[in-house]
């Protein structure tokens, strides 16, 4: 018996979905975030936490949204809605979706922007504004730009419209065509970034700061660090894996699948901080610099090395792939809605939802110049913005999404849908969501609030 169709398509084989799903979670969580919160946070405790938060939280996570994604094969709003009329969930349930739509709608508001700097700086990698550049030219460099809202306002601009290009395409003509190219291209060069890096910089201290631990090294601090990097890496609890789980063969292992898209994630974070700690201990760089290590301490660097020209345009072109194949995936959700609820034209709901994050995103850029006012609790718009996703939408969308399935949807549901081949990996997977993810994102999330 032939599978149903979604009516945006069907990822063409396997791999387009992997490819896909990887791009959604390989993003400047992984090239501009985890380098910075690694070194902010101690190095390799950091790092084997965060290992154990991908296997024990992210990978269930990951695995519920998209079989969730895969029950009804359509886009995440109506395949709740779908499971309230036929009486498998309460109707209350729909405003899930809705909750991870948003969030995902929201991020990408500010996304946009950040990813408008790394076309910002790729254009001065390109014309060679790196070279020779001091710390204090740096600092000004990033500065300028900051407070420029025209210049934001351009490389904004120029990072939606290839947001809206792509995701006005059809499923197989315009992610798969896009995830089949740059995914690839992204992994190869980022090799190739960390090779070079390792044979000209400090690889030893590097890797001991990188790869060794030690137990009073892990603090609550740290849990909670790389408990929510690793929910923001792998985009869960924005409905992107929701909706790319709805184009997933029914023949294809969940598990299998979702496990190396987890490993992707893995092996790009890992490669972006040996691009970057080899360079940063040899040239004497405080690996505490926050934020700012990408787009002040980078340019110092790459202004001083042979070749740092080239370098420089490859690493932060590399920047800008992996914003956008993050990017497009969350405005996936809301696009495949207004297309299958309302026959709209693709292109037509990803302008309209586009010009949407466009707008909001101008008053996100205003709050670093002219609208740098303290709005609410001491925090501008941006603050505010960033706080109330990362601490609220998103956990509790990944909590409610993962209760969900794990408390309501019905276990032969799950079963059917393949998760994986093996019954004794179903258990672990059903197992670990219930009794060890949920209540470690609940714990951390709680404690999170009260700035514990």
């Amino acid at each position: 018996m032939p599978e149903s169709r979604c009516l945006q398509g069907i990822w063409s084989s396997p791999w387009i979905f992997i490819f896909a799903a990887s791009g959604s979670a390989v993003g400047l969580g992984n090239i501009w975030k985890f380098p910075y919160v690694l070194g902010e946070n101690g190095g390799g405790a950091f790092l084997l936490v965060y290992c154990l938060c991908l296997l024990l939280v992210g990978l269930p996570v990951l695995m519920a949204e998209v079989a969730l994604g895969r029950t009804v094969r359509s886009n995440p709003i109506d395949t709740v809605n779908d499971l309230s009329e036929r009486r498998i969930v309460h109707k209350a349930w729909v405003f899930v979706p809705w909750l991870a739509g948003v969030t995902g709608f929201l991020i990408l508001t500010f996304y946009s922007v950040i990813a408008g700097w790394s076309l910002a700086y790729l254009e001065r990698a390109l014309s060679g504004d790196f070279k020779e550049i001091t710390q204090v030219g740096a600092v000004v460099m990033f500065g300028d730009l900051l407070s420029d809202p025209t210049e934001m306002l351009l490389w904004h601009s120029v990072f939606i419209a290839l947001v809206v290009l792509t995701v006005g395409q059809s499923v197989t003509r315009g992610l798969s065509a896009v995830v089949r190219l740059l995914l690839p291209t992204l992994v190869v060069s980022l090799i190739l970034l960390a090779s070079y890096s390792m044979m000209i910089g400090n690889t030893s201290e590097a890797m001991d700061f990188m790869f060794r631990w030690s137990w009073q090294d892990i603090t609550f601090e740290v849990v909670l660090a790389a408990v929510g990097l690793a929910l923001f890496s792998l985009s869960v609890g924005m409905g992107a894996m929701f909706a790319y789980g709805a184009y997933m063969s029914k023949r294809m292992s969940i598990a299998r699948a979702c496990s190396i898209v987890v490993g992707v994630d893995l092996l790009v974070a890992i490669l972006a901080g040996l691009v970057i700690f080899p360079l940063v201990f040899s040239f004497q760089i405080d690996v505490e610099a926050g934020p700012s290590l990408t787009f002040v301490s980078l340019p110092i660097i790459f202004g001083s090395l042979p070749g740092g020209q080239f370098f420089a345009s490859v690493f932060f072109l590399l920047l800008v792939v992996a914003a956008l194949t993050s990017a497009i995936s969350m405005l996936e959700l809301f696009v495949a809605w207004l297309h299958e609820k309302f026959y709209i034209a693709r292109l037509k709901a990803a302008f309209l939802m586009g010009m949407t994050v466009w707008l909001i995103g101008i008053a996100v850029l205003l709050s670093f110049n002219h609208w740098d006012s303290k709005i609410i609790f001491g925090m501008n718009f941006f603050e505010l913005l960033d706080e109330f996703t990362s601490l609220i939408l998103l956990p509790v969308g990944a909590i409610l999404l993962s209760v969900l399935v794990a408390w309501f949807i019905p276990h032969s549901m799950l079963q059917n849908e393949m998760i994986t081949k093996q019954a004794n990996h179903f258990q672990w997977w059903y197992k670990t969501l219930k009794y060890i993810s949920i209540p470690a994102m609940l714990v951390i999330t709680f404690v999170g609030w009260i700035g514990v």
